[in-house]
């Protein structure tokens, strides 16, 4: 009897023993390895995304070279060698139009440039195969769009695995009548793995000796499957803690954004709008306005992504905007708005160690004159409403988005807006809201909306209420993917 007793009590004491052993090696093993893992990890979503980004800002600041010189042909292989010799990470440039953009019946034309390897030659061909119907031509065409493709061969053109960036090329009447593409190679856009397959033996074979021991001893593994029940308890609290803190992050970051005052702006004339659709609990998209004597000072930002480090990225970039426009303001008596992106372009990226950029319109509107200096770095194309001339895009320079060049010089532009003017300001999350069958709400819905708004003279609030109502009936129950915000200023 005390021999059962006693083998029981030294079973129990080595189970202990084991366990304890076992769990202390795995939580550490697996501690040190999960933290390596997710650095690593972290570090490749950075490339990658830093690569994307890079690759996004080449093709698009490229689409106006291509616009601008539609009616020379032998221009597009040009264009596409140029834009693969000046980028290493892209190793392939295509400028495919409509069949029968030149006249010639139906036949297509595509510049084709691309590079097999480092130090080789950029070789430029016309494409060999009928590209209309492949994804990244007809995606970004027919929704007047740009579209990453999924990987796929490019056969006939460079022969390799590859990822291809579309943005649309649009004729003099804003018409999409073709793309302009960047190709990545497919291995520049893996995440590299490291093989811990060692670590993962050595662990199974303790997890095995503690299991084998644990069998004589059922009461034991109910005990101490009770602590985890009381971890499962412990781990939903802290998730209830941290929904908490992420409201408490929301209300701060709505209370760093100007709220809507219609006493104020009603004393300067104008009625300004804004409407804030956000993907999360917190928000990536910023806006912000504010009068200075007789002008409306005003910017609008995206950040891509919808978390936590995108939504500091924006309070940031909100900061930076008016510490830039306050230090400009005191030693200049006129507020340039290349001049304050720049500033900001400047602060930004000697601070961004994420590679994070943000898109970002700024403008300057004289109340007395209606003249509107502006600066566009990246971002989507304002809209202009008159009852008279309809909706129409305004037009934009080049500029990169902030944080990616340091010394890169922005330029601005100015316009004087005719009376009955409404000025619309939009994020991308506008136009790229998607339903359930993955279609994106488009340019061409936003449009068509905004030029109904323009014949029916709506109020800047009928204008976003309106617009709302369309992108959220459109969506219907999908869910959100990326914040949106709208800005309507008009005179009174």
């Amino acid at each position: 009897m005390w021999m059962g007793v006693a083998i029981i009590v030294v079973a129990a004491v080595l189970n202990e023993v084991v366990s304890f052993a076992t769990y202390s090696y795995t939580k550490q093993t697996v501690e040190r390895q999960t933290a390596e893992r997710t650095k690593d990890d972290l570090k490749e979503l950075q490339r990658i995304t830093e690569l994307k980004a890079r690759v996004e800002s080449a093709v698009q600041a490229t689409v106006s070279a291509v616009e601008e010189n539609l009616q020379n042909r032998q221009e597009m292989y040009r264009i596409c060698a140029k834009l693969v010799d000046r980028n290493k990470h892209i190793i392939g440039s295509a400028v495919a139009l409509r069949p029968g953009f030149y006249q010639e019946g139906d036949s297509a034309f595509a510049a084709f440039a691309f590079q097999t390897a480092d130090n080789m030659p950029v070789t430029t061909k016309q494409l060999p195969y009928e590209y209309e119907e492949w994804e990244w031509y007809k995606q970004p065409t027919e929704k007047d769009t740009v579209w990453w493709s999924e990987p796929y061969k490019d056969t006939g053109g460079s022969d390799m695995l590859i990822y291809t960036f579309s943005a649309p090329i649009h004729n003099y009447r804003h018409e999409c009548i073709g793309v302009l593409t960047g190709d990545i190679n497919f291995k520049d856009m893996v995440f590299r793995s490291h093989d811990d397959s060692s670590i993962y033996d050595r662990l199974h074979l303790w997890t095995l000796l503690s299991q084998i021991v644990s069998i004589a001893l059922i009461l034991l593994i109910v005990w101490r499957s009770s602590k985890s029940i009381r971890k499962v308890n412990e781990l939903m609290t802290e998730q209830e803690l941290l929904s908490q803190e992420l409201q408490i992050a929301s209300d701060i970051q709505g209370a760093m954004l100007p709220s809507e005052s219609v006493q104020e702006n009603a004393r300067h004339h104008l009625d300004v709008r804004v409407k804030l659709l956000s993907a999360s609990n917190v928000s990536a998209d910023l806006y912000d306005y504010f009068y200075a004597g007789h002008s409306l000072v005003f910017c609008l930002g995206d950040v891509p992504g919808c978390n936590v480090r995108a939504s500091l990225m924006m309070a940031v970039t909100r900061s930076v905007f008016r510490t830039a426009t306050t230090t400009i303001s005191s030693v200049s008596d006129s507020l340039s708005p290349a001049a304050i992106v720049s500033a900001m372009n400047r602060s930004m990226s000697s601070i961004n160690d994420s590679a994070m950029f943000t898109t970002l319109f700024v403008g300057v509107l004289n109340l007395d004159t209606a003249r509107l200096t502006y600066c566009n770095a990246g971002h989507p194309w304002p809209v202009i409403l008159n009852p008279h001339t309809g909706a129409r895009l305004l037009e934009l320079k080049p500029n990169i988005p902030v944080g990616i060049m340091e010394d890169y010089e922005y330029e601005e532009q100015q316009v004087t807006l005719i009376d009955d003017f409404t000025l619309f300001l939009y994020t991308d999350g506008l136009y790229e809201t998607e339903n359930l069958h993955g279609e994106t709400f488009g340019t061409k819905r936003m449009m068509a909306r905004l030029k109904k708004s323009a014949e029916e003279e709506e109020s800047p609030k009928e204008i976003i209420d309106r617009m709302t109502a369309d992108v959220e009936n459109f969506r219907g129950s999908a869910r959100r993917i990326d914040d949106a915000v709208m800005v309507a200023i008009k005179a009174i």
